[in-house]
């Protein structure tokens, strides 16, 4: 009888303890999302003058599940509804779990940004070229599954390492890449460093291979009430498949505006293809109200001797009207 009364206060003890912990988990909910449309006008050497509307509607839904001991559970999917076309898209979708120190995050999502551009509401490129910012396995990439380990064992130091990849989509027939970033603020600085290893086969291109190796290194610097960020970053192709490319860039931004400017080098075994984009963007409220905004912004680039061919140039202008209403 005593075994069985021991036996049963403990079984009490241990329910009310669990009773405890399961009040104790804080359990979150919300929805929201914003809307986008751009307006945007473009004249090129190429193909002359052209105008079009593009964006979409994000919605945004967000749960958690917080312990005390710091631990969570999180889940987040944003759909995309395009205001052309008709096919539905999505921003980031992913399971993330984990506590203060550490977490892992599965799905689809952005890594750690080790090129962040600033204001940068229209930065078109002429030629077609683009800049490098160690981005290739970033993330957000469709038909890829994408994991991410993060380590903070300290308030000025985030660690993350990447890994990425499939087999046999509709997209490619191999994707695998890996890539570790690392974030550090000291006072009015934050630095960070990464580099990136991708072999990517594409579907239906068998015969070709592209495999390279990148690298990327980023200075953010508070400055006069604005932030000053300042790139670099490499990507080195193996089995000559493609041509090596150095991008570099530094950018401003304070309250509503924002000026920037991204340069890119691409090697080629005649002459080097150089690339030179400046861009700039300011903000209004809409209608007078915070959450709504109209942004004007405008870029220009030159390209010279595109794909090593000398005189082959390009120049490229572009202006965008932006609206956005966060809900």
């Amino acid at each position: 009888m005593k075994t069985k009364l021991k036996l049963s206060v403990a079984c009490g003890i241990a329910a009310l303890l669990v009773g405890f912990n399961v009040q104790a988990e804080e359990k979150t909910f919300s929805i929201g999302g914003d809307v986008e449309l751009d307006l945007t006008a473009k004249d090129t050497d190429a193909s002359g003058s052209s105008y079009y509307n593009g964006g979409r509607v994000k919605l945004n839904a967000t749960g958690e599940m917080k312990g005390e001991n710091g631990s969570f559970v999180k889940g987040v999917a944003q759909p995309l509804v395009p205001f052309k076309g008709d096919a539905l898209g999505y921003d980031d979708v992913y399971l993330q779990f984990g506590r203060p120190a550490w977490d892992v995050q599965i799905g689809r999502f952005e890594g750690l940004d080790l090129f962040p551009a600033g204001k940068d509401t229209v930065v078109e490129h002429a030629a077609g070229m683009s800049h490098y910012g160690t981005n290739d396995s970033r993330g957000r990439k469709s038909n890829v599954i994408h994991t991410a380990l993060h380590l903070k064992p300290n308030d000025a130091t985030t660690f993350e390492l990447g890994v990425m990849g499939t087999k046999n989509t509709s997209d490619y027939d191999k994707f695998t890449a890996i890539r570790p970033a690392i974030s550090y603020k000291a006072g009015m600085a934050t630095l960070r460093a990464g580099i990136e290893s991708v072999k990517s086969d594409e579907a239906g291109d068998a015969a070709k291979e592209v495999s390279h190796t990148g690298f990327g290194l980023s200075g953010g610097f508070d400055l006069a009430g604005g932030s000053l960020n300042v790139n670099l970053a490499k990507k080195n192709y193996k089995k000559d498949a493609g041509a090596d490319k150095t991008t570099y860039g530094v950018n401003y931004t304070q309250g509503p505006w924002g000026v920037g400017y991204i340069g890119a080098k691409e090697d080629y075994s005649s002459i080097d293809a150089k690339l030179n984009t400046f861009y700039a963007a300011y903000s209004i409220p809409l209608m007078g109200l915070k959450d709504a905004t109209v942004t004007f912004a405008a870029s220009t680039s030159k390209a010279t001797d595109v794909g090593g061919t000398k005189g082959n140039d390009d120049n490229v202008n572009a202006f965008r009207t932006r609206f956005n209403y966060a809900f």
